[in-house]
């Protein structure tokens, strides 16, 4: 027993012996990275050397090859647009999904960025040489600007810091301007269109505009009448957890195929209004006190019985904000009214937690009682809450509970084919109901 301790003993020392020198030959050949020429090393010594400098080379390859692919990126042949430092790229939320293209502008007040403000990032653009996809990133802070994107600036992207924290604001009117669609904050213009629409005003035209993370807001205030924060005409455009402050036609969505998905949407009456082939998803319509005491969410056209246009809401929520929950008692709530003949307007699994009027639509006063009623095409399916109930609803041949299979027809892939172009947006959708 006693002859086997020692040896154990023994055993421990020599190993102890060998390790302290293999680590103090490693700590004194780690004080260079080569070889001194004519040196004369041991074999055993040059092998651990060799796999230092090795594991120093792979590890300084790993890092040299972010650089150069950063590089690369930033000078390309041919005079492409060159890639953001890294110090001035948006920074990134956990569960985030990356926005589709590279940030190719950074607009920022505080001099962080490369442009001072939208105008100048957008006029960018216009240099980048094609249509691909041109993402301007917007730091936080409120931008006062009129912002114009005009048809030739094509598939823009703009990606804020949060809704609240990046802000794009104006207070332009109807009455400033002469149309509803010229006092937008936003505004993406390709034309002038004469005798079409209800002002003869210029509208949006420029396709592939997408929006996320940013605030539009319109502070004329509800006394202005219209006064819209955002209005678009492009043939898509897609917003995703934006916000839209206004009162009366707070979104003029005109024409064209349009998608908001998690977007907080304030407003009186008219608030989401125009002649576009539109999908609310998961959105929050918040209504606000109106000064007429009459709140009408939308306000839709179609130029002929014909037309794919129209807005669906599905899967939304609606609720009072304060200003008005404390006298909504004095308020009647609609879902809609037709801007025009063959208004299509369609509500689909939305939860109402205000009251909607039991008529649940009203008639646009101008043309008399009755008039819209066989022409509008106003439907709603499987809503919730206290205003979800249709016993008392509007008895118009253009107003009926549908079932599923009538439902159907306006998700995302049926009525605006959004698999075919919503996936170059990066923003998420349900296809179905």
């Amino acid at each position: 027993m006693a002859l086997s301790n020692a040896m154990k003993l023994l055993f421990l020392l020599v190993v102890f012996t060998i390790t302290t020198t293999l680590a103090m030959q490693i700590a004194s050949s780690s004080d260079s990275d080569e070889v001194t020429p004519g040196r004369n090393i041991s074999s055993s010594e040059g092998e651990r050397s060799l796999m230092q400098r090795m594991l120093r080379g792979k590890h300084h390859k790993r890092s040299q090859k972010g650089r150069h692919i950063h590089q690369g990126k930033k000078k390309r042949r041919g005079g492409r647009r060159q890639a953001l430092p890294r110090s001035l790229r948006r920074p990134r939320f956990a569960g985030e999904k990356q926005p589709v293209g590279n940030v190719a502008a950074v607009v920022a007040q505080d001099g962080s960025g490369n442009f001072p403000n939208i105008k100048a990032a957008l006029d960018a653009s216009l240099k980048r040489g094609g249509d691909g996809r041109y993402v301007i990133h917007i730091k936080s802070g409120v931008y006062a600007e009129h912002v114009v994107v005009t048809a030739a600036m094509k598939n823009i992207m703009f990606t804020g810091d949060g809704m609240g924290r990046t802000i794009i604001t104006g207070s332009l009117s109807k009455g400033e301007t002469g149309g509803t669609a010229e006092s937008a904050t936003v505004r993406v213009i390709v034309l002038k269109i004469k005798n079409k629409l209800a002002f003869d005003i210029a509208v949006i035209m420029g396709d592939g505009f997408v929006a996320r993370d940013i605030t539009f807001r319109n502070t004329a205030g509800p006394q202005k009448e219209q006064a819209p924060a955002v209005t678009s005409i492009a043939p898509h455009s897609a917003f995703f957890r934006c916000g839209f402050e206004g009162y009366q036609d707070t979104i003029v969505a005109h024409k064209g195929q349009q998608f908001y998905k998690e977007c907080d949407i304030y407003g009186t009456v008219d608030f989401i209004c125009g002649g576009a082939t539109a999908i609310f998803q998961n959105c929050n319509l918040r209504l606000r006190r109106s000064p007429r005491r009459t709140i009408t969410i939308a306000a839709s056209f179609r130029e002929t019985p014909n037309s794919p246009a129209g807005f669906v809401f599905h899967n939304c929520r609606v609720t009072a904000e304060p200003d008005l929950s404390q006298v909504i008692g004095t308020h009647e709530i609609y879902l809609g009214r037709p801007w025009k003949p063959f208004a299509r307007t369609i509500f689909i699994q939305n939860d109402f937690d205000v009251p909607i009027q039991p008529e649940g639509w009203l008639s646009w006063e101008e043309r008399g009682e009755g008039t819209d009623a066989n022409k509008v095409y106003y439907r709603e399916y499987g809503n919730r809450g206290i205003g979800s109930s249709t016993e008392g609803r509007v008895k118009w041949r253009g107003y009926r509970v549908m079932d599923s299979n009538e439902a159907s027809q306006f998700t995302v892939a049926n009525l605006i084919q959004g698999q075919t172009w919503l996936p170059s947006t990066g923003v998420p959708f349900d296809a179905g109901l």
